[in-house]
């Protein structure tokens, strides 16, 4: 009974591939990529004013927050390596999770 809850354990672990450089890399780029598509002051702050902008910011981190719960949950419910692809292949079937994907 044991040597099976290890088996299944195992089983449900991920294997750890990410150098620490790859993960500063990974974090670096998606703060670029916050600061060139999220933020651009120069064209989002003018427009809409210090109010406006703050309301973009708020709503933005609403919809980031409902994406990331989700994700836990996929994450939680599906422990295998493959993002979103696997996610959707697994709750949707192939073609539909392709197509979403």
């Amino acid at each position: 009974m044991v040597k099976q809850a290890a088996e299944s354990r195992e089983k449900t672990e991920l294997k750890r591939y990410l150098s620490p450089l790859n993960v500063w890399a990974l974090s670096l780029g998606c703060a670029v990529g916050w600061g060139a598509f999220v933020m651009p002051g120069t064209t989002f702050l003018p427009l809409a004013g210090p109010v406006g902008t703050a309301v973009g910011m708020v709503i933005g981190a609403a919809i980031m927050l409902v994406i990331g719960v989700n994700y836990h949950y996929l994450m939680n419910r599906y422990p295998d390596a493959g993002g979103t692809l696997t996610y959707s292949v697994r709750a949707f079937g192939f073609d539909h999770g392709l197509l979403s994907a």
